[in-house]
């Protein structure tokens, strides 16, 4: 891949968030012309090869400008910033932006039994269809199941290193493809690199990023592992997925609970957590495969465990 690597120009908003970061550092490392498109008040910290562009995300001369000559417009909001999205998409029409990378970088919005479940996941449909309507850019949704670093922080994975507990869903047994926050910003700005013939495939579609292909049992050995630790310096629970599943449909579920309905999901059989028939290929992207160990030993460190 190297002698036919493309560099774009990509704009990015969202440069300050928690994928946001990873995806600019990753997309400064594979030599995209980069700029950022921020709120004022917002952080314009950004490296001196950043072009940065400061205004209001309903000023449409303002996001013009911004994507004046950009191939690729990388929208990475919070969910609470979803709707933002519509007058940058409506922009980038008007601009000519190729590609348009939206607010996905979830579980698998394909999947029918888990958006039955999931109706976060149907809300961002919507922004996917503007860009069709609209007929000029091409959408690149990114799948990513939680992202490593963020569920081990918060215990999501049902594995707190810091308190050495462990609470599985059912038997902690079912594999998932998981990913770093690090490999989704590498393999977005990898797979942005290919030639135009290649990158064309994958217009108005889905591509799945992944990690590791791993079960709760495998992280909590890898966590085992690079703490010295066996099973007796553990607390081990088991939590009913269905029960789980059962408690978050309630009407007055608390939003932990509401939460922890993906991650059980994520885990169980038949629900789209497993998609490692569907991973891009990253030999094909220059990309080597990352370590666990080496991921759980630097959050062990990170958090005193």
């Amino acid at each position: 891949m190297a002698s036919s690597k493309q560099t774009r120009n990509v704009a990015l908003v969202g440069a300050k968030g928690t994928v946001g970061t990873h995806i600019l550092s990753a997309l400064l490392a594979a030599g995209h012309k980069t700029s950022v498109l921020t709120r004022p008040g917002s952080s314009t910290d950004f490296p001196s090869t950043v072009t940065v562009h400061v205004g209001d995300y309903d000023d449409e001369e303002f996001i013009l400008r911004g994507l004046n000559g950009k191939d690729v417009l990388i929208l990475a909001l919070g969910f609470n910033a979803y709707d933002a999205q519509i007058p940058l998409i409506k922009a980038a029409a008007k601009a000519g932006v190729s590609y348009i990378v939206p607010c996905e970088f979830g579980s698998d919005p394909t999947h029918q039994k888990l958006n039955a479940e999931i109706q976060m996941m149907n809300v961002k449909a919507q922004y996917r269809k503007l860009i069709e309507d609209l007929g000029i850019s091409s959408w690149i949704g990114v799948v990513n199941n939680p992202w490593v670093e963020f569920s081990i922080r918060l215990g999501l994975y049902g594995i707190d290193l810091k308190k050495r507990t462990a609470a599985f869903f059912d038997e902690g047994n079912v594999k998932a493809n998981v990913t770093t926050l690090t490999r989704v910003g590498e393999t977005l700005a990898a797979l942005l690199a290919l030639p135009e013939a290649e990158l064309s495939k994958h217009k108005n579609e889905f591509v799945y990023f992944s990690s590791f292909y791993a079960s709760q049992r495998d992280i909590l050995a890898s966590a085992m592992r690079v703490t010295g630790t066996t099973e007796k310096d553990w607390t081990i629970t088991s939590i009913s997925t269905d029960k789980a599943i059962q408690d978050a449909r309630e009407p007055v579920a608390d939003p932990t609970a509401r939460m922890m309905l993906l991650f059980a999901l994520v885990f169980k059989e038949g629900y789209g957590g497993d998609y490692d028939s569907k991973i891009v290929d990253y030999k094909k992207l220059g990309l080597a495969g990352e370590d666990l160990d080496s991921v759980i030993k630097g959050l062990a460190q990170e958090l005193g465990a």
